[in-house]
C-alpha cells in the first residue's frame, strides 16, 4: 500500500474533525440600552443582556464588550457580571476569558458607578456584548473562571 492514500485519508479525517468542532462553536450578541449614570455612592446595574432562547447547552469561551461614554470617563467604574462573577472593565471595549466554562445561556449584566467627585453624570450608549461559546461538555483541563 502506498503512503499517498494513507496521507490523504489522514488529512480527510483531520478536516472532518475540524468541521465537527467548528459546527459546535458559535456566538451570540446582545445590546445594552442607553444608560445614564449619575454621580453617586450607589452603582447602576443594567437590565440583563439576554442570550437567544435557542442557545441550548453551551459553555462560554470568551466574552467581548464595547460601549461609548458621553461625559467624563475618569471616575467611571464598570463591571461585567454573570451571576456572582464580576469582571472589572478597565476600557470601553475589550474581551475576557474569565467567564470561560460558564453557562452561555445565562444573561450578563453591566454595572456602572460614577464617583461623586468625577462629575454630575455620564451617558453609556451603543453598548454591546458578544459571547463566544462551544457546545458540549468542557474538555478535560479546561477550568471555570473563579
Amino acid at each position: 500500500m502506498s503512503r499517498v492514500p494513507l496521507t490523504a485519508l489522514a488529512l480527510c479525517a483531520v478536516l472532518g474533525a475540524s468541521d465537527a468542532l467548528a459546527a459546535a462553536a458559535g456566538s451570540w450578541v446582545g445590546k445594552l440600552p442607553r444608560q445614564v449614570v449619575v454621580a453617586s455612592q450607589r452603582a447602576l446595574s443594567s437590565a440583563p443582556v439576554m442570550p437567544p432562547e435557542s442557545i441550548g447547552q453551551a459553555r462560554v469561551t470568551r466574552v467581548s464588550w464595547r460601549f461609548d461614554v458621553e461625559g467624563p470617563v475618569q471616575g467611571l467604574e464598570a463591571r461585567l457580571c454573570q451571576a456572582e462573577l464580576c469582571v472589572a472593565l478597565d476600557t470601553t471595549h475589550g474581551s475576557t476569558r474569565r467567564f470561560a466554562g460558564r453557562d452561555a445561556a445565562q444573561p450578563l449584566t453591566f454595572w456602572f458607578r460614577l464617583r461623586p467627585q468625577s462629575g454630575k453624570r455620564v451617558v453609556i450608549s451603543r453598548g454591546q456584548i458578544m459571547v463566544d461559546f462551544a457546545r458540549g461538555a468542557p474538555r478535560q483541563g479546561d477550568k471555570k473562571a473563579k
